[in-house]
């Protein structure tokens, strides 16, 4: 079965459990049956196709037995073309087999077609009305069978919420915690699709999920759920996305970031890298040799994030960008108690990349 909703590492036979919160290795999502005591009686297995090695007998029938799935998920940072293709084997043979496709089934008077988000009640999912799209696992249908109206299963593909993926083979600087691997531009309606597949009772669903592919050409989400990155059960990498600032780093959606108005930059601009760099230049002005011991490190020209902030307890300030306004400006305020002068006053913000004034 696939794992939980957290993509526990590679296994030749993955194994089920209950959900575990916070786990490095998450457990399976085979838990979601209409009737939670019993349990889906179908596992999803990915055969080896090209093994070298001799297989044993039951992983050539799991070979004897596979189909092929092209993935509905395509992103753009994709290492490779069809990356989340894959063979996959249902098993028990004989009963996946005999079980007649359907293109869509009804639940409750909705109509639930092929490639439909929809949200699935696991274990620990509230009884009763449910309002927050995290008490769900959320998964997209590949495909429908049944064996009379009483018994229709779906094969899908998992999504996850970006706190339940497994923390990253090599650590990585823009992690939220250690036990995980969301990533701190992951938004709080993201998604992450994969090519994880589970064999699931439709009476499992609770709705249709309106997710939406957001492709980060435009910060304009038209639906409150969005997945723009994927995660390859094969590798358990996550796709990569593209980079902005001078800091490489990404965009996270609920967070502003400002644009560059020369034609010939254009870049996006985090206001917190906007924000450090103000305040530095700030600090090295007012305080001189004093802003030098406590000046951040260096790394090829540019100042690294993990460097000390010098103007930390000494200046701070936001970034005015209201609509309307003619020019976007910072406003900077002296928190020192014994300096002379402004306590507060205003300036232009300028391209941490070309030096040229933002509108």
């Amino acid at each position: 079965m696939a794992p939980k909703h957290g993509l526990a590492a590679l296994q030749a036979e993955e194994k089920s459990a209950k959900r575990v919160k916070n786990s490095e290795t998450p457990a399976s999502r085979s838990a979601t049956p209409a009737d939670i005591t019993g349990k889906v009686p179908f596992t999803v297995h990915y055969p080896q196709m090209n093994s070298k090695r001799k297989l044993s007998k039951k992983e050539q029938e799991l070979v004897n037995h596979a189909e092929f799935q092209e993935s509905p998920f395509v992103a753009k940072g994709a290492a490779k073309k069809g990356e989340l293709d894959q063979h996959y084997t249902v098993t028990p043979f004989k009963e996946w087999d005999a079980m007649k496709k359907y293109n869509n089934f009804i639940i409750q008077g909705e109509t639930y077609k092929n490639h439909h988000f929809v949200y699935v009640r696991g274990e620990d999912t509230p009884k009763g009305n449910v309002e927050r799209d995290k008490d769900f696992w959320v998964a997209r249908i590949l495909q429908v069978r049944a064996i009379n109206p009483q018994h229709v299963y779906a094969l899908v593909a998992w999504m996850y919420w970006p706190e339940e993926l497994p923390p990253p083979k090599t650590k990585t600087t823009d992690t939220v915690n250690s036990i995980s691997g969301q990533r701190k531009y992951h938004g709080s309606h993201e998604l992450i699709a994969s090519n994880y597949m589970e064999v699931l009772d439709v009476l499992s669903f609770a709705g249709k999920a309106d997710v939406e592919h957001w492709k980060e050409e435009d910060d304009n989400l038209t639906s409150k759920l969005y997945w723009r990155q994927t995660f390859c059960r094969e590798t358990q990498e996550l796709s990569a996305l593209r980079k902005h600032c001078i800091c490489d780093g990404y965009f996270n959606p609920e967070i502003p970031m400002l644009i560059c108005d020369n034609p010939d930059c254009k870049v996006w601009l985090h206001e917190e890298c906007l924000l450090d760099s103000i305040l530095t230049k700030t600090c090295e002005r007012l305080l001189g040799p004093e802003a030098e011991d406590a000046a951040p490190a260096k790394t090829n020209g540019r100042k690294t994030k993990t460097g000390r902030k010098p103007w930390k307890g000494k200046f701070a300030a936001h970034i005015n960008a209201e609509e309307g306004g003619s020019h976007t400006t910072v406003t900077i305020t002296d928190l020192r108690s014994n300096s002379e002068g402004p306590k507060t006053w205003t300036e232009r913000v300028s391209c941490l990349k070309c030096d040229a004034l933002l509108e």
